[in-house]
This record gives structure tokens, sequence and C-alpha cells, in this order.
């Protein structure tokens, strides 16, 4: 699987969950068998593991309590560092005239710092691109994937594995803790 299918795939598992994901498990379970990376590997299939084997009610309430009602692990990678200040629309724009520039357009459905959004404009620009982006929110998403940790979120597991790509694809990501990514899967 190339990086930015990898991309793709960390996107649409970081969507809100519902039947149509919980039947799409087993063939990302199959792709994810093509991956060189056994790090990467172990991580995606320990979360498709976990999720599988949880009933899709209880997939929503942990989805939902996790980045709905989380101010510190919601998936718009600005408001972490921003919040609600004016400042955050600036950069929204901003973000919004990066994805225009690289002929990638975004509806009003989303906002354009939202990380699934952002993970979908990585897998159809080119690498330098995508770096570009994600070097710009790296804290921000490492904050994030931290605050997932700490509440003991099973998300964090995408995270790592979203990092883990992110190195193999040539960012050096501060704070990153390679040691914590690269641990183990539980």
């Amino acid at each position: 699987m190339n990086p930015v299918a990898m991309y793709q795939m960390i996107a649409f598992l970081l969507k809100y969950p519902n039947e149509e994901l919980m039947k799409e498990l087993p063939y990302l379970k199959q792709e994810i068998e093509h991956l060189n990376d056994p790090l990467i590997k172990n991580k995606l299939h320990k979360f498709i593991e976990i999720v599988s084997d949880t009933h899709l009610t209880d997939w929503v309430d942990h989805y939902v309590e996790t980045f709905d009602f989380g101010k510190v692990t919601n998936l718009y990678v600005t408001y972490l560092k921003l919040g609600e200040h004016r400042k955050r629309g600036m950069e929204l724009l901003q973000l919004k005239n990066f994805y225009e520039q690289a002929g990638f357009f975004v509806t009003d459905k989303e906002l354009p710092d939202y990380l699934p959004l952002m993970l979908e404009f990585c897998a159809q620009v080119s690498m330098e691109k995508s770096n570009e982006l994600l070097q710009l929110h790296s804290k921000s998403i490492w904050m994030i994937r931290e605050k997932l940790s700490e509440a003991g979120s099973y998300y964090d597991l995408l995270f790592d594995a979203l990092f883990l790509q992110m190195e193999a694809n040539g960012l050096e990501i501060e704070p990153y803790n390679q040691e914590i990514v690269n641990a183990e899967v539980r």
C-alpha cells in the first residue's frame, strides 16, 4: 500500500462510525496485509480488531465522547491551538487557500482543519505538498494523539500509524516521541 492510500485509509477510519464503515472493516484488514511496515500494520490491525469486536452503538458512543465532546481531542487541528479566537478564522482561510492552490476544493460542509479532510487532501497531492501541510500542523496532531492516549482511547492507534507514515515520508516531527509510537501494541 502506498503512502497516499495510507492517508486515505486513516481518514476513512477517523470518520463517524456507521454500518457502511463496519462492513468495510474486513476489506481494510485485507488491504493492511499489503503493508511493508510491521509497526504500522500492527497499529492498524489492532484498531480494526478492537472496533470489529465493539458493538456499533458502543463504537459510536466512544467516537462522540472522544471527538464531539472532547475539546482537546476533537479532530479540528487548529482548535486546540486557537480555540474560538478570531485568529483561527484567518488560519482556516489560509488553509482553504492552500488547498485551492493545489487544485483541491473543499465544500462548506466541513472546516478545512478537519483532520480526515486534511488526510484526504494528502492522499490526492504530491508527497511534497502533503508533507508541507502535515509539517505545519504536526504539533497539534501530536497533542491530539497525546490526549487520546491519556484518555485511554483506541483511536491513538490510528494516530500512531499516521505518525509512523509521516516519518516514513521524511517528516521530522516535534514534539513527536518515536518511542511511544514505536512501542508494541497494547
